[in-house]
């Protein structure tokens, strides 16, 4: 049952941060949301321009894997944690077994 393992947390401080803004920002977060879109924008970008940046493929890939490996990263790690509240990894107990924990900011 993976609604058991939901728990309710506050990640990053996340009501004291939106007492401090600024009332006129929009964007909770502009530097989390510039590499949001920074690092799937610029595999998107690498990949159509490929020939004309090398003639490597192998080079190529390389640069697509590692873009999209830091989108997943950024996603999971910092713009998952304060644009929308969640957070999740895998916890293996003493006997083997595995358990995927997942937690999001409580909704007021």
């Amino acid at each position: 049952d993976s609604s058991d393992d939901i728990e309710d947390v506050s990640l990053f401080d996340a009501d004291d941060d939106v007492s401090r803004r600024s009332k006129k920002s929009k964007i909770r977060h502009p530097v989390a949301s510039f590499f949001h879109l920074f690092f799937r924008v610029s595999a998107i970008v690498v990949y159509l321009l490929c020939e004309l940046l090398t003639s490597s493929f192998i080079a190529c890939m390389v640069t697509i894997i590692l873009l999209l490996s830091c989108d997943f990263w950024a996603v999971k790690n910092v713009t998952g944690r304060l644009m929308v509240g969640l957070r999740w990894w895998n916890q293996v107990d003493d006997d083997g077994r595995s358990h995927w924990v997942f937690e999001a900011r409580k909704v007021n």
